[in-house]
């Protein structure tokens, strides 16, 4: 199983706007934090959006942010959507297949628990999982944190 391109750039962005909490950025802030392509993550932006995972304003003081808690982001729901297909093999993509096999295979439902197992481990793991580390992640990414604000005085 490989995760597509747009998956991946999609986790990145989320772990991205997860480190910078309520600030937001644009998606050109993202595209020179990873060295990708603007093109592509405007895209990608556009389909989270379209999840309902990030918010996104057009214009000169726009840009894209987290539309939830990066608690309520599970992976295994971003992988989902975010994929095209999951027939990993001709037989599972619902067309007509050329199968000799087909009466009697076996492998469809060896591939279909596999695909379960990979897709059981993402719905494990939320957002902020992700983004346990972070200062190293902040770090390797050229992000200022905001120290945590320091408690009330009474």
């Amino acid at each position: 199983m490989r995760m597509t391109q747009q998956t991946d750039y999609a986790l990145r962005m989320l772990i991205y706007l997860a480190l910078r909490g309520n600030a937001g950025c644009t998606v050109s802030e993202v595209a020179n934090a990873y060295d990708l392509s603007r093109n592509h993550l405007l895209k990608v932006a556009r389909r989270l959006s379209q999840m309902g995972v990030v918010t996104t304003e057009r214009g000169r003081s726009g840009g894209i942010a987290l539309a939830r808690a990066p608690e309520e982001i599970t992976l295994g729901a971003v992988v989902r959507e975010m994929e095209e297909s999951f027939a990993l093999v001709a037989c599972m993509g619902g067309g007509a297949t050329r199968c000799a096999l087909n009466p009697a295979c076996r492998l469809r439902g060896v591939v279909a628990e596999a695909l379960d197992a990979y897709l059981a481990v993402f719905d494990r793991y939320s957002l902020a999982d992700l983004v346990a580390e972070r200062s190293a992640l902040a770090g390797l990414l050229g992000l200022a944190l905001e120290p945590p604000a320091a408690p009330a005085l009474n």
